[in-house]
């Protein structure tokens, strides 16, 4: 792929969620004149960065919106709301465009009549793409190549004059006139002349541009221009010879450089920095060996293990660090699909997001849009009520949805909240045990809070009939199974009639897994520490027995107590000591007995397949310091 259109790929979504933080934030309040300069700046952007490619109906498109804003901004007039909603229909169609130019390498044939229908509805005249430049630039450009002094400067033949005229009110907008002409390469000549002539000194402003900037550079147009990207309306660019096209990047000019890699390089990077720290891991047995039989060198084997220890865990957290991505581009497609999907089902929602610029792992991030958007559904198709019903409830005919992203701890917490109907655990129940799911007696023992999550069960769904959005019972059981491979869980809290949230507890970082080892008779199993806890050492007598099975009061709390060992098909030994690990399954704490606990390590997890693949209750396997393998053992899939 064309390197320059590889940036646009990356940089103009980032434009289309510019102007949609700019718009959400003009239907909040219409009259903020903040966030319309941002809006017309990144519309701006977004038309400079398009006209660089075959996209004339998106270029046609974003001018009109441009001139629209322009309009709005000089007569600080308010936007109306059917040309709010034509500008987002706008910036949405190009987000559109701009991922079938990555997908398909051109625009759809009928870009040009949906350009033309949007621009209608911007109630704009079409008019010209792109002005003709200035007479007063029109002629300096001439000069410049009649000027043998400044040709002098080229004798390679190839060079580019700017022409930079800043918005006098650029100070104000955070540009940086000078830092954008630092950024140009291969600068030679530089020129400032004022804007309409100078001014008396008394007169001038300080905090007004009012100067123009003119300016050579050894680099051809192509490259000259990225230095421009945020401000394209205010530079005019011309070859001062198109006989040949400078190729190499300028070197030794001092500023920082980047380098893309291969995604698939950084996942061996990362597996390889995974079984380093297993490597490691095992030099720790290998060292108890070698004291047993030599104890000064054994010492020396352990400040060897320690050193080595420390810079393999430097080396795991620099390639996290560098596996670490911004959720925006991941983030950035969902208002605009929950805008489609709610008039699809005519509703009308407002839907905010937050934290997009959070940074997790890049295989959660890749994996995370699936299921959010399997989220998202539910929550406008099942969640949000009609206008109708709702203003009968009494709540506003518009419906909210909001989508929040954070870090706490190691954890990457994404929450999905809706102010609609919420999930009634009485038709949950009833729809599991309509669909053979569950038994009557089954249903009725369940708590409210279990039977909110029988909607993660696969086959189950409330809706009366099945559609294009949801009815055939797969998108939350999809939701589930994508969070585990994830090593994630998901939680759900809802009222009934006044919405429902969805919790989403991800690893930030995917290289190794926090594990506790235990032992159920002579086997030892992994325990991923984020499903455990607590740890609990007891007397036996404090374990009683209750119907069929046991339970412990912790914390003036009965906790139900089951052997581990016995769900394994492996029991072992009891003793005067019990030694529990307590997990959650549907919110409600339960404790499994052990016959010990071992060691926590950070190990590398693999995704159980071949012969495991259909074993239930593993979810992965890993290495043990002595080279045995260890099951990692799933607790919410191990005690559903």
């Amino acid at each position: 792929m064309d390197e320059l259109l590889a940036q646009f790929l990356i940089e103009g979504p980032d434009l289309v969620a510019d102007a949609h933080r700019a718009l959400e934030a003009l239907g909040r309040d219409r009259a903020d004149y903040g966030a319309l300069d941002a809006l017309f700046r990144a519309t701006h952007t977004l038309k400079g960065s398009v006209a660089l490619f075959d996209m004339a109906p998106a270029e046609q498109l974003l001018h009109s919106a441009e001139t629209c804003l322009e309009s709005a901004r000089k007569h600080r007039v308010a936007l109306e709301g059917a040309g709010l909603e034509a500008l987002i229909a706008a910036i949405d169609q190009v987000d559109r465009w701009i991922e079938a130019l990555g997908s398909a390498g051109a625009l759809p044939p009928d870009a040009a009549a949906i350009s033309g229908q949007l621009i209608q509805a911007l109630s704009v005249g079409e008019g010209s793409v792109a002005d003709s430049p200035s007479p007063q630039v029109a002629e300096w450009l001439a000069a410049l190549r009649a000027r043998p002094e400044c040709l002098a400067l080229f004798p390679e033949g190839v060079g580019t004059a700017f022409r930079y005229t800043p918005d006098p009110e650029c100070f104000f907008r955070g540009d940086d006139p000078l830092a954008l002409i630092a950024a140009v390469p291969d600068l030679r000549w530089l020129g400032i002349v004022p804007q309409g002539g100078w001014p008396a000194i008394d007169a001038i402003d300080p905090f007004r541009c009012i100067v123009a900037i003119e300016g050579l550079s050894g680099a051809d147009a192509d490259q000259v221009r990225p230095a421009f990207r945020f401000v394209p309306d205010q530079v005019e660019l011309a070859p001062l010879d198109n006989a040949r096209r400078a190729t190499a990047p300028v070197a030794g000019d001092g500023r920082a450089s980047s380098l893309r890699v291969d995604g698939g390089k950084l996942d061996r990077l990362a597996r390889e920095a995974g079984e380093l720290a297993v490597a490691v891991h095992s030099l720790d047995g290998l060292a108890g060996r070698v004291e047993r039989l030599d104890r000064a060198l054994g010492a020396d084997l352990r400040r060897a293990e320690s050193a080595i220890a420390q810079a393999s865990g430097a080396i795991r957290a620099t390639v996290s660090n560098i596996r670490l991505v911004a959720l925006g581009p991941v983030l950035r497609r969902m208002p605009r699909l929950a805008r489609e999907l709610a008039v699809g089902l005519g509703k009308d929602i407002d839907f905010a997001m937050t934290g997009e610029t959070t940074e997790a792992d890049k295989l959660i991030a890749d994996a995370l849009f699936e299921p959010l958007l399997h989220l998202v559904r539910n929550a406008i198709d099942h969640g949000i009520e009609p206008a109708a019903e709702r203003e009968a409830a009494g709540k506003p005919a518009k419906g909210r949805v909001s989508l929040t992203v954070s870090v706490a701890g190691d954890r990457l917490v994404v929450t999905l909240s809706d102010d609609g109907r919420g999930i009634d655990p009485e038709r949950v129940r009833a729809s599991a045990v309509g669909k053979g799911l569950l038994s009557i007696d089954d249903a009725v023992a369940l708590s409210d809070a279990q039977a909110r999550r029988l909607i993660f069960l696969a086959g189950f769904s409330t809706a009366d009939s099945i559609s294009s959005v949801s009815g055939r019972g797969v998108g939350m059981d999809a939701v589930q199974r994508a969070i585990e491979r994830l090593q994630g869980t998901i939680e759900v809290d809802s009222t009934v009639g006044s919405g429902s949230t969805f919790r989403i507890s991800l690893p930030v970082s995917a290289i190794t897994t926090r594990l506790l080892t235990v032992f159920a008779g002579e086997i030892v199993y992994g325990v991923r520490l984020d499903q455990i806890v607590e740890t609990l050492r007891i007397d036996v007598d404090a374990v009683h027995k209750v119907g069929q099975g046991e339970a412990c009061v912790v914390r003036d709390r009965t906790i139900p107590v089951i052997d581990l060992g016995s769900l394994l098909g492996r029991p072992g030994e009891r003793g005067d000591v019990v030694r529990l690990i307590v997990t959650e399954v549907t919110g409600e704490p339960v404790a499994l007995r052990v016959d010990a606990l071992g060691d926590r390590l950070d190990a590398l997890v693999h995704e159980r397949a071949g012969l495991l693949a259909s074993v239930p209750a593993i979810g992965g396997t890993s290495v043990l310091a002595d080279g045995g393998v260890l099951l990692v053992l799933d607790l919410p899939e191990l005690l559903s």
